[in-house]
């Protein structure tokens, strides 16, 4: 890698990192400090005055906003009824870019008796630059308030409404906060205390005081909403829960962790901080935050962490045939939603991300009937041709990598993994490796789902942490079972060369063992057991010595250059550097030399103890052999005058030879076929160990589908309904398909498809029972059997069942060789493991309101896979055009919650056209795209949703733009947009 190419990715990186700032972190916010100028500051602190005097000195804010930056993103300023102090401070920081002050006060308050008598504290906050005569417009008419100057901090308001003064604070454009609610001035805790007294006054009973004070906390919801307070202070994360109650807009009231620091040592109070998600600094900002708080606002201890893994972004470099000519796009940890009018390439990075991947190696698997296939590859071809695509992909570890690929239409996969220094990593398949998870559906691949149980059912597995282990287990069973036929496979073909060796003469057997019992008569034996000894011993002799010249050649045959082997050429194309580098420095520290010289030693050595023990048996054999003519020349002296006992001999040593010569063809089929046994065995414990796991899926399925169903509903607005069908073991379609194709079925009757013979196996049997039954030739269980759901079945009967045994048996004696034999070559027994190889599984079935979803439309099988897809892992998750098929009253009410309750948990990439999922979703990352001719299209920016351009983008490209953000504003009660707010009227 030159210099060049290693600047050229880190200026990728930094390019990605610069687009990303624009999307909504979070930010470290406090909103209740106190400035130096406070009555109170340093009353709990350690240090001295000098860093007051410091801070209230000339110029000194600079150095109190120093002091604040290290801990603080954003900071309010409340001074008790003052303001002068924060409206400088916030003014000093109005032009700084990662930190911001805002003025703010905090007001003491005697509101109205219904409340209570006694003071409240109220945060009035008001936006960047806010000056103090803003603040003094919060109190015109209360005249025994003075002007800003003149206050202690130990004023209060009187006689006026706790609603109005809100009213006023918003009027100014600020927000109200209600401070520290639970302490002893909280308008929670006086308004509780004043009705627990009067409950207490007019309770009759303790059932009557329950009923009141469960009345009083709903009265205490209602009054908190109308007020219209922008949130709650509260002084524990645990308090939230007091908090979580819904009005009938279903908008949470918000709360914020009281900060309330008083001296320098306050302000490192990490667990006081609230947490923000804003785009930019500032009030809107923060504003905006209050409304979507579930998932804006967060504490310490409820700070999500930043989704993992996650796509970086993305870079395309075309040519002048491509859609794109040179493009980088940064994608947020959360929502990214890319936008833009037909034909501005949405779906061209999606299709871009799906080659890069790898998952055009799966596209065989997505619906036939429409040949998307065929058209994902046509789109691909047309627009990414000529392209570079580089992907920069952040691991689980925090790595940055980036996958790399030149778009070939030719090949499914053909990415690269380089470091952030350019540098090539050996990463054989990113999917495989498992570093580089993503789960990508295009365009219509949703709704296609819907009419994939087997594909739903593994989503609904990752919904079940623990199948993982088990699937994984089961998997690698069946990859076992396919091992094992290869190795079935081999040893078949050897006993067939064995059988068939000399012209089959394994099956003159019985005949030349029967010839030579008729000549080797007990009085005969008497005369040759001598000499059949002795060839005895020099059988074992030879087959001694054949054994150690195979290891003798074995060992002749190493040579110990192969330690070298190859690394001449591959140090002939090697520039000088590397070759002088390994005929020094390497081969010295190796000691390769030393290594060859021992390796050889060794082999030397054991070649002469081979060379010893060879020249010992051949000794051995010519003694062998001189024994046996010495015997025999005995034999013929003793029959030289009895013609009748010479032709004996003759004919019984022809015989003895003929049957030496076809029994140790036999012994090598008997040692060959207890090979194949053995191999059986080991398959049958695989087998048993594979229903197992399958019994084992199952059980923790059943066990989990109540927990998985609640999951799958949480979206839903009580108008769907997902519940799950669940039948143990009977996803049996290919098994069905198998019992036919292996001719099985035949085998039981004729009108077997009639009959219904595939479907009652199957209803029976799995793969490997029913394989293990008609091999064990168990004709009684299958007899009798038939469908329990259709009893006009016709039963199979005995007769049937003997029938398919026999028919089936993959081997049986061959009486001639007396031994075993396959059937039909051995294909009888390759077709059983085959069958038993079949995949079956679990039948589990999504129904949408109690029907199944393949019988559904288009628009509701898309509606009940979008929970199932987004809740299935936490990957990074990329959709293309997820509202295809679905109204928008579903898409408002359930696609924006899914996707913005699960950007927390796994980053989100949508290609869009409708508005609602950008705005509702509330999205981090918007990427607007355009079509610039018929076949150029651009990035035109990127920004969150709260950037006023990206907000002017989605309503001048998004058809129904300018609703979608009222419709959040009547949800969320959230400002309206300037660009949409002058139009307001319209």
């Amino acid at each position: 890698m030159t210099p060049q190419e290693s600047l050229y990715y880190r200026d990728l990186f930094a390019t990605l990192d610069e687009l990303r700032k624009r999307t909504a972190r979070f930010r470290r916010v406090a909103l209740h400090l106190h400035s130096p100028d406070s009555h109170d500051w340093n009353r709990t602190g350690n240090g001295t005055l000098n860093d007051r005097n410091k801070f209230l000195a000339v110029g000194g804010e600079a150095e109190f906003v120093n002091a604040l930056k290290e801990h603080l993103d954003l900071v309010v300023v409340t001074d008790h009824m003052k303001c002068t102090y924060a409206s400088r401070v916030s003014s000093a920081t109005r032009n700084q870019k990662d930190f911001l002050v805002l003025p703010g006060m905090e007001v003491s308050l005697r509101p109205e008796a219904a409340i209570s008598c006694s003071r409240l504290h109220i945060l009035a906050i008001l936006p960047e630059g806010s000056t103090v005569e803003s603040f003094s417009r919060l109190f015109a008419g209360l005249h025994e308030i003075p002007e800003d100057a003149r206050r202690t901090g130990y004023e209060e308001v009187r006689g006026l409404r706790l609603a109005e003064f809100i009213e006023r604070i918003q009027a100014e454009g600020g927000i109200c906060i209600a401070a520290h609610v639970d302490s002893q001035q909280g308008v929670r805790h006086h308004f509780r205390q004043t009705g627990a007294d009067i409950i207490k006054l007019l309770a009759i009973d303790s059932h009557t005081q329950a009923e009141q004070e469960r009345d009083l906390s709903d009265e205490l919801k209602n009054f908190l909403f109308s007020l219209r307070l922008n949130a709650l202070e509260i002084a524990r994360a645990a308090d939230k829960r007091h908090y979580r109650w819904r009005a009938p807009a279903k908008v949470a009231i918000p709360v914020t962790m009281r900060f309330d620091a008083h001296c320098i040592e306050d302000f490192a109070q990490t667990n006081l901080v609230t947490w923000v998600k804003m785009t930019n600094l500032g009030l809107k900002g923060l504003r905006d935050a209050l409304r979507f708080s579930e998932t804006r606002i967060r504490f310490a201890s409820d700070l999500p962490r930043p989704p993992s893994p996650l796509l970086v972004g993305l870079e395309i470099i075309g040519d002048d045939q491509s859609l794109f000519k040179e493009e980088r796009i940064a994608f947020a940890e959360n929502l990214n939603c890319l936008i833009g009018p037909r034909g501005s390439g949405k779906s061209t990075i999606v299709e871009a991300l799906r080659f890069v991947f790898g998952y055009n190696r799966t596209l065989s698997e997505l619906d036939a009937t429409n040949k998307l296939s065929d058209r994902i590859r046509e789109m691909q071809k047309a627009n990414l041709s000529g392209c570079l695509i580089r992907v920069v992909y952040q691991t689980q570890a925090g790595e940055r990598r980036v996958l790399e690929a030149t778009f070939d239409p030719q090949e499914d996969y053909a990415t690269k993994v380089l470091a952030p220094d350019g540098e090539q990593l050996c990463v054989a398949d990113i999917e495989s490796s498992g570093d580089y998870p993503m789960r990508l559906f295009g365009w219509s691949e949703i709704e296609t789902l819907g009419r994939d149980p087997a594909r739903q059912r593994d989503l609904l597995d990752r919904l079940v942490p623990e199948l993982a282990a088990v699937r994984q287990e089961r998997d690698k069973l069946r990859q076992q079972l396919q091992a094992n036929r290869k190795d079935v496979e081999k040893i078949i073909g050897e006993l067939k060369i064995i059988y068939e060796r000399q012209n089959g003469m394994i099956r003159r057997y019985s005949e030349y063992k029967s010839a030579f019992e008729r000549l080797n008569t007990e009085d005969v034996k008497k005369h040759f057991a001598d000499l059949d000894l002795a060839q005895m011993k020099a059988h074992v002799l030879r087959h001694i010595r054949e054994n150690v010249d195979s290891f003798a050649t074995k060992l002749s045959d190493l040579d110990v250059a192969s330690l070298r082997e190859g690394l001449t050429e591959l140090l002939g194309r090697a520039p000088q550097t590397l070759r002088d580098w390994w005929l020094t420095d390497a081969t010295r520290k190796l000691k390769i030399v030393d290594s060859e010289a021992d390796v050889q030693k060794y082999i030397s050595s054991a070649a002469q103890v081979l060379n010893g023990l060879v020249e010992l048996l051949g000794q051995q054999i010519v003694l062998s052999e001189s024994e046996i003519e010495a015997i025999q020349s005995q034999i013929r002296t003793s029959f030289a005058d009895d013609s009748s006992m010479q032709k004996i001999a003759d004919l019984r040593a022809n015989a003895e030879r003929r049957l030496r010569e076809v029994s140790a063809l036999r012994d090598e089929y008997l040692k060959t076929w207890r090979r194949l046994q053995i191999t059986l065995a080991a398959r049958k414990q695989s087998a048993d160990q594979l229903i197992q796991a399958h019994d084992r899926i199952a059980g923790i399925r059943a066990r989990c589908n109540e927990k998985t169903e609640t999951m799958l509903n949480q979206h839903f607005a009580g108008h769907m309904k997902i519940s799950l069908l669940f039948q143990a073991g009977r996803d049996v379609r290919h098994f069905i398909e198998a019992i036919s194709r292996f001719k099985i079925a035949a085998a039981f009757a004729r009108q077997y498809m009639n009959r219904r013979i595939p479907e009652i196996l199957a209803a029976h049997f799995n793969p490997v029972t029913l394989v293990e039954a008609l091999v064990a030739t168990e004709a009684d269980v299958f007899a009798g059997r038939q469908l329990a759901d259709d009893p006009s079945t016709q039963q199979i009967t005995p007769a049937e069942a003997q029938k398919a045994i026999d028919l089936l048996r993959p081997w049986a004696m061959d009486e001639a060789a007396q031994v075993e034999s396959l059937q039909d070559s051995g294909d009888r027994l390759m077709n059983l493991m085959k069958l038993e190889e079949t995949e079956w599984d679990d039948e589990e079935s999504i129904l949408l309101n109690d029907r199944p979803v393949g019988e559904l439309s288009p628009g509701q099988r898309s509606s009940a896979m979008l929970p199932l897809i987004a809740l299935a892992e936490t990957t990074p998750l990329v959709i293309d055009q997820p509202e295809d098929n679905l109204d928008n009253r579903l898409i408002g009410q359930v696609l924006a919650d899914i996707l913005a309750a699960l950007k927390e948990k796994r980053q989100i990439i949508v290609c869009t056209h409708n508005p609602n999922i950008v705005v509702s979703g509330d999205a981090e990352q918007v990427i607007v795209l355009n079509a610039i001719s018929d076949r150029k299209a651009k990035v035109e920016k990127h920004g969150s949703i709260d950037n006023d351009d990206i907000v002017q983008s989605v309503i001048d490209i998004m058809e129904g733009g300018r609703e979608a953000f009222r419709v959040r504003q009547d949800r969320y009660g959230m400002d309206l947009p300037s660009a949409i707010a002058v139009g307001s009227s319209e």
